[in-house]
């Protein structure tokens, strides 16, 4: 059912400090495509909130959109927003975007003003500058290569979620991430990258989810389109940083591979099912022959991790960690007090629910 629906809808600045659980009642703004609220788009929702990130006290933002079809691009550079759509079959946030078109427009597209961030800034369906930033109960689709079928290109990178050095604490829940390129998912904040995802979709091409920093994923889908890697992971600035996936699924074509690295990067993947179209490829680590140069340092080594998968019976894939091992990557522990991402979830969901 999980695969089913993941094919119908394909076609569619900061310091880091252990973070409470806030208690102080959000700012709430409503959206809708039909005029029946406020705001009819997300961004003007956006822009209409105080840019006051310095705050001591600064309020979260709960953005609550309605059932539709939003052909927009957002910019998030406020912390503390909540996007809440109504499910991810009925908010579908989608945009055409080839990154390399993009960049190729630099210079003659307008930006909003006061960025001074990566030529990437914009090169995404949503595009985060800010931290504390959550989606919840809807999709993000980068749909160039659906609505430019006729594109030799057209598999290229397009990110659905860009997220850069400014950005930390980056929560989905019920949410799809879906492209036909590569990068679906960039989160890259390479020095504190704190991300999470739960009951979250996630398809495209090569290295559809490819998180700096340290990244937790559980009870969510991966799709690959291409039998290039699936995860990606970029740790080398600290070696506890890491990328766990946990009670998750992966399909894709025949051959799809699981995971690479460029980077020193690690890799936790515990009570996770794999479909029989996985290839026999180790998690391995990405290197030019031809241009040396271009090879990363290799600080710490492979460092990949098993236990309890369902999947094709290779020698690379069984259990290396022990019972007691793998009950040490909750997301409490993987986090490691810096933050309280299950609790925050818990949070939202009641807001939810006191707010129309």
């Amino acid at each position: 059912m999980r695969w089913l629906l993941l094919s119908l809808c394909c076609g569619f600045a900061f310091t880091i400090t252990a973070q409470a659980q806030t208690t102080q009642p959000p700012i709430v703004l409503q959206v809708a495509t039909d005029g029946s609220a406020p705001f009819r788009s997300i961004q003007a929702a956006l822009d209409s909130l105080p840019q006051d990130n310095n705050a001591t006290n600064q309020r979260w933002a709960l953005i609550r959109i309605a059932p539709g079809l939003y052909r927009e691009k957002l910019y998030l550079t406020r912390n503390k927003v909540l996007l809440a759509g109504h499910s991810l079959t009925e908010t579908i946030l989608q945009y055409p975007e080839l990154r390399q078109h993009f960049l190729a427009r630099q210079g003659t597209e307008a930006l909003p003003t006061g960025q001074a961030l990566s030529r990437d800034w914009g090169a995404a369906v949503v595009n985060i500058a800010a931290s504390d930033i959550a989606l919840l109960d809807l999709t993000v689709h980068n749909s160039y290569a659906l609505d430019y079928p006729q594109d030799p290109e057209r598999f290229e990178h397009q990110f659905a979620l860009r997220g850069f050095e400014q950005a930390s604490r980056i929560l989905t829940d019920s949410v799809m991430l879906s492209s036909a390129g590569a990068d679906t998912v960039s989160l890259w904040n390479k020095q504190h990258g704190l991300y999470y995802h739960s009951r979250s979709y996630f398809s495209g091409r090569v290295d559809l989810f490819c998180p700096r920093g340290t990244a937790y994923v559980t009870d969510s889908d991966f799709v690959n389109y291409t039998t290039q890697a699936t995860l990606w992971h970029d740790g080398e600035l600290a070696e506890q940083q890491k990328l766990v996936v946990t009670h998750s699924r992966f399909h894709g074509v025949s051959g799809y591979q699981l995971a690479r690295r460029h980077y020193d990067g690690q890799f936790v993947l515990l009570h996770n099912r794999f479909s029989s179209s996985l290839a026999n490829q180790p998690i391995f680590r990405r290197t030019y022959p031809q241009q040396p140069q271009r090879d990363q340092p290799n600080r710490y080594g492979d460092r990949n991790y098993f236990y309890q998968n369902q999947g094709p019976a290779y020698d690379w894939l069984q259990d290396n960690l022990t019972a007691d091992e793998a009950s040490r990557y909750s997301a409490e522990q993987v986090f490691a007090g810096l933050w309280q991402p299950e609790q925050q979830l818990q949070q939202f969901r009641q807001w939810l629910k006191e707010t129309p």
